[in-house]
């Protein structure tokens, strides 16, 4: 994606950060000014007990453009703290794009004599001549960096090859490195003993895969019971994406260090929402760890558009946190995720539930941060003829209101932003208010969670095999959940249970 460069100007907002605005989020990461996007070099620093979060970031206005990466550190991935810019463009006429981070434990680039904890990054560097991919080092944990002398490490001379993300495989002893000939719709993977000289090993595409682009690809292992592991090839696609704008799927197959062999030719949608792009996954984990994912929580159709930044000086936010493992859902390989942790570090004490006839309330006007978790168990459904509907509803004093429901009848769950009436599909056709999925029943119970914080929804259904990133931008923020339901079937029974979160911003400009 191309971006126009604007003069490099004071930041737009050179006070310190504010996170106290009404529709900036306490629990998902935000950055501290300007326009974020995709994640970038996420790792995990075992000797700090550190993440890293790099990201996509125009500090200078509220679009995307004069692309740096921004950088915040977390110990629970929750509490942030924000840094100055990590890697920035060398000069007005390129930009620095997505890319990954590693830490060179061996010193195989030869970067850190005597040091056991040295960072690499590894980036695309965006000029108009060509997309190039390039490599920089960090000897103080992955705060400042230092740009290879001998940069690029791999030139192809194409306008259209980038997104490197780099892991050690430990079978091969080499790392490896996954990225995408955009236009053409291809991933690619180079090996490297060193993180300076890259082999082309092989790459990989199908015809049936939906996009116009491809971008931001990862390829991560999972452990799995039944089979030792399996490699799971994510590809994020814009435009052209199966929901519209930009999105995220994936394909479940085996990698034998060189070529990635898929056990079928039909890609799995990531999420049923049009909100979740170019999710990262973290390096350098322990081996008991399973892996760990932050995806950029908007879509290139209205991104740039959201009132967010005139409001408040920002756009975009992340997903929270998430944990993942690789299960069989009906025969099929599936992703699950669901929040790091089930949120712990910022959970605080339970809402109070007040019943009324058709249903249940729990009002968080009290919580400050306006955040919060929240599980419906539905159970005692009639497998063989489930009936009814199940209805939530967030809304403000103002009258906005965002909607969810279950029809047991069909098996659907939807969710509707029609309601927050600060940005409507009137801003913008692309704004569609309506997601929707199929769920199964057959055991006689269904159960979701979610998490709301003033102006992203996630949902996590049935144990995490399913999910949805929604935004939304009320007038008002929402402080009020509603559970309803009509026309159960004898013996249905619904639960709620909801938690305020503690705001991740122990004051309103944590940074540096």
């Amino acid at each position: 994606m191309r971006f126009s460069i604007a003069a490099l100007a004071l930041p737009v907002a050179a006070q310190a950060a504010n996170y106290s605005g009404s529709l900036r989020p306490q629990v998902q990461f935000s950055p501290p000014y300007g326009f974020m996007n995709d994640p970038n070099g996420l790792f995990y620093d075992a000797k700090r007990d550190l993440y890293h979060l790099y990201y996509q970031w125009n500090p200078y206005e509220l679009v995307a453009g004069n692309q740096h990466w921004g950088h915040a550190t977390s110990q629970d991935l929750y509490h942030w703290t924000n840094h100055p810019a990590a890697i920035s463009p060398s000069n007005p006429d390129e930009y620095i794009f997505s890319g990954s981070a590693v830490i060179d434990g061996n010193n195989t680039s030869g970067f850190f004599p005597g040091q056991d904890d040295g960072v690499v990054a590894i980036y695309t560097v965006d000029t108009a001549e060509a997309q190039t991919q390039n490599i920089a080092y960090s000897t103080d944990g992955g705060y400042t960096f230092t740009k290879y002398a001998h940069n690029p490490i791999i030139n192809i001379n194409s306008t259209e090859f980038r997104d490197p993300q780099v892991t050690w495989q430990p079978e091969t002893k080499q790392w490896l490195m996954t990225l995408a000939y955009a236009a053409d719709k291809v991933i690619g993977f180079y090996t490297s003993p060193n993180l300076r000289d890259w082999t082309h090993a092989s790459n990989f595409t199908r015809q049936n895969l939906p996009g116009d682009q491809f971008e931001c690809p990862n390829l991560v292992k999972f452990a799995v019971d039944t089979e030792g592991s399996k490699h799971v090839l994510f590809i994020s696609v814009n435009p052209g994406a199966p929901l519209g704008g930009s999105g995220t799927y994936y394909l479940v197959g085996d990698f034998n260090g060189t070529h990635f062999n898929p056990d079928t030719s039909d890609p799995t949608l990531y999420e049923f929402s049009k909100d979740n792009y170019a999710s990262q996954w973290y390096t350098d984990l322990s081996a008991q760890s399973s892996p760990i994912s932050i995806g950029w929580a908007s879509n290139w159709d209205y991104a740039e558009e959201v009132p967010t930044g005139e409001l408040e000086g920002w756009r975009s936010a992340m997903s929270v946190p998430r944990h993942h493992t690789l299960t069989k859902v009906k025969g099929a390989w599936t992703v699950t995720r669901t929040p790091f942790h089930d949120l712990s570090s910022v959970k605080s004490s339970p809402l109070r539930n007040r019943n009324h006839p058709d249903g249940v309330t729990a009002s968080f006007a009290n919580v400050s941060s306006k955040a919060i978790h929240f599980e419906i168990d539905i159970e005692g459904i009639d497998a063989a003829n489930p009936v009814g509907d199940i209805n939530f509803n967030f809304t403000s004093p103002a009258g906005d209101h965002l909607d969810g429901g279950v029809v047991l009848d069909t098996g659907l769950f939807w969710l509707d932003r029609a309601g927050t009436h600060l940005y409507t599909v009137a801003n913008s056709t692309d704004f569609t208010p309506l997601s929707n999925t199929s769920i199964s029943v057959s055991q006689g119970r269904f159960a979701f969670s979610g998490v709301i914080d003033r102006s992203v929804l996630e949902v996590f259904l049935e144990n995490g095999t399913q999910s949805a990133t929604v935004t939304y931008f009320p007038t008002a923020p929402l402080d009020r959940l509603a559970v309803g339901t009509s026309g159960l079937g004898h013996g249905t029974r619904v639960g709620l249970a909801a938690w305020g979160l503690d705001s991740g911003w122990y004051d309103a400009s944590r940074s540096e």
